[in-house]
């Protein structure tokens, strides 16, 4: 298996999330996701985790983050970039942690991490509109 399809490989079924995008009374647009500790977990297992690493800078008015993620490749560090946004949290601290763990993402996307996620169909969903959550997420298809 290459680099990039180690990188690229789907992850367990039960460590995605799914945040509501399009809200319609009880249903919603479901929109799977992985958290931060789950691409630095598969950057350690596949390239090992002195072979990475990721530096931020935060962009103009504070509200972005740009994510310089690099990667040791056949001994020589090769970088791919992206910009990760603040969240819709109350706490301007967790807005801008919200901004690194988005650009880490992103960046990550440019290695191939999690990339397949942008792909799967559009799904409606049971929404609970008190938690704001989506009760009953999508099945995925079999890799």
């Amino acid at each position: 298996m290459t680099l990039h399809e180690r990188l690229a490989e789907p992850f367990p079924p039960e460590s995605l999330g799914w945040k509501p995008q399009a809200v319609k009374e009880s249903r919603a647009l479901a929109i799977p996701y992985i958290d931060a500790r789950d691409v630095q977990n598969r950057l350690d297992k596949v390239v090992g985790p002195e072979n990475w690493w990721a530096d931020y800078e935060i962009l103009g008015g504070g509200d972005k983050v740009i994510c310089r993620l690099t990667l040791v490749i056949d001994g020589k560090p090769v970088t791919k970039t992206d910009v990760g946004g603040e969240s819709d949290q109350p706490d301007g601290g967790d807005r801008l942690k919200a901004a690194f763990s988005d650009s880490l993402k992103r960046a990550a996307v440019n290695w191939g991490v999690g990339r397949y996620l942008y792909y799967l169909p559009n799904t409606w969903c049971d929404y609970d509109p008190k938690s704001r959550s989506i009760t009953n997420p999508p099945k995925l298809p079999s890799w």
